[in-house]
């Protein structure tokens, strides 16, 4: 096997053998052959043995999910398109062109009209923006048919227009719940399959996936639902973790860690359905999401609660809800002026 001739896979990373055809060959339809090939390719180069593994998970992962078929919104955007052509040009036709010869002044007129049309549809391929309010959820239709829910004062953003032979990506602030559509043809595999959200310095990657991102008080939180998701730092303290379903990861702008064994994925996602999972939280962490998701600016008079646990799963469909529990289990006063809260020791 030593001399068996291989290619250079000395710079290859894990993209590289994701769109690697013999690789994929090997994947999918292997053989006493290429069993060989690519043993003495891990055993030339062992360093790659992570990036090798991590590329066989996403292809066979691709495997079996269903091929992606549009619904038409793409059609139907350039119908709508072609429409607003046509229409163009019959108003070119039935009205500019006669005023056009009425006078010179007309004719400017049917120009900034024709550019104003222009401009409206090119700012159309630009810049799109979402924003959800304190105390507001939003669901988020994204151009692939993929969805993003956002919770209380968040935010995303993404380029219009997203090409097929590149990534999808989007960047977003506070916390969203993820399901990305998987788009990858069958036998197929490229990096224009995969799906990407920038936050805090940190680049995730995914294929089909649910997950959710909260990014508040300059930690990160990522919690992985099922599919695959690869974390990325690129320069300085650079480094790249692969995720499996139900791992958590909190990113503190300097390290990356594992989170708090006592939440579990599914419970990250809680929000989504107007409930609050309060399993491994503190009353201070709770604090900091009525200010962070409901706008409140909170006051705690109260050092020897700030840090005991609580359990259990509470509706959160308002700050009301979150603020009678509260009441009730901690046995504290609630005082409320506007958005100001103040919690203080029940006074006899």
């Amino acid at each position: 096997m030593n001399n068996l001739e291989l290619s250079d896979y000395s710079s290859y990373e894990t993209l590289n053998f994701f769109e690697d055809a013999r690789f994929i060959e090997h994947i999918l339809h292997p053989d006493t052959a290429s069993e060989v090939y690519w043993t003495e390719v891990l055993a030339r180069y062992p360093e790659k043995t992570e990036a090798f593994e991590e590329a066989k998970h996403w292809i066979l992962m691709l495997r079996q999910q269903p091929v992606y078929t549009p619904s038409g919104d793409s059609e139907k955007s350039w119908n709508t398109i072609q429409s607003k052509i046509n229409r163009n040009n019959h108003l070119e036709t039935k009205y500019y062109i006669p005023l056009r010869r009425a006078s010179k002044w007309t004719a400017s007129v049917a120009a900034l009209l024709f550019i104003f049309f222009f401009l409206t549809e090119l700012m159309n391929l630009g810049k799109q923006d979402f924003q959800s309010g304190y105390g507001q959820m939003r669901s988020i239709k994204l151009p692939d048919e993929s969805v993003a829910i956002l919770n209380g004062n968040s935010h995303i953003h993404y380029v219009r227009g997203w090409s097929s032979d590149q990534p999808r990506e989007l960047w977003m602030e506070g916390e969203a719940s993820f399901s990305v559509k998987h788009v990858a043809i069958k036998n197929r595999f490229q990096q224009a399959d995969t799906f990407k959200v920038h936050v805090n310095g940190l680049q995730l990657t995914v294929l089909g996936t649910q997950f959710n991102v909260k990014n508040r008080r300059g930690q990160t939180e990522i919690a992985l639902l099922s599919g695959s998701l690869r974390i990325e730092k690129q320069g300085a303290s650079a480094f790249s973790r692969l995720m499996k379903p139900g791992d958590i990861f909190i990113y503190d702008g300097l390290q990356l860690q594992k989170g708090d064994v006592r939440r579990t994925a599914k419970a990250t996602q809680s929000w989504t359905r107007k409930e609050l999972d309060l399993d491994g939280y503190t009353l201070k962490e709770i604090a900091n999401i009525l200010e962070d998701t409901y706008g409140y600016k909170v006051t705690m008079n109260v050092p020897d609660l700030e840090n005991k646990r609580l359990s259990g799963t509470i509706p959160s469909g308002s700050a009301e809800d979150i603020l009678f529990v509260i009441e009730k289990i901690f046995d504290v006063s609630l005082i409320k002026n506007k958005n100001q809260l103040t919690i203080n020791h029940k006074t006899d």
